[in-house]
């Protein structure tokens, strides 16, 4: 094998990785009931915007007073949301943190401390990733983040009624 084939066996070899991550984080993401509204051929440009990253137990995912820059969705785990040292809630899997930056036309700061409960796997999508996104695979993502709001809006109206029986 001459220097050049070993060169372009050894790009071959690069490029098969690569295919092999990003079918990785298409794949989890596809799981996720988050991006459930999202059809798969607009999940792709999502998913190349995306990190798959893993917390182990008792690590922060966020902190409170920190600039959102990050945007997460909780692919597998838990985690607990503290705000001011109190236990605000916790945030399971196809659940996503960190959404205000998508609605902040200026940096914004986090609301809430959160802490991996276990072995937590989210996507991350950082601010720039989401700035590059056109589209359908905005509009998708849009949809995704809009009903995940709701629901989000939906367990603090539970909350609110339980407090006032």
């Amino acid at each position: 094998m001459n220097e050049l084939d070993a060169i372009q066996a050894s790009l071959d070899n690069f490029t098969k990785r690569l295919d092999e991550v990003s079918n990785h984080r298409f794949n989890e993401l596809r799981k996720c009931s988050f991006f459930d509204p999202v059809p798969s051929e607009w999940l792709t440009p999502i998913s190349e915007q995306t990190v798959i990253k893993t917390f182990s137990a008792g690590n922060r995912l966020t902190s409170e007073g920190d600039d959102m820059d990050v945007f997460y969705v909780i692919l597998f785990g838990t985690a607990t949301a503290y705000f001011n040292k109190k236990i605000v809630g916790t945030i399971r899997s196809g659940e996503c943190i960190g959404e205000g930056m998508f609605f902040a036309n200026e940096n914004i700061s986090r609301s809430a401390t959160v802490i991996a409960d276990g072995q937590v796997i989210v996507a991350e999508i950082r601010r720039s990733g989401v700035d590059q996104l056109r589209g359908e695979s905005k509009a998708y993502m849009d949809k995704a983040l809009l009903l995940a709001l709701f629901k989000k809006l939906q367990g603090a109206n539970r909350k609110i009624e339980e407090l006032l029986r």
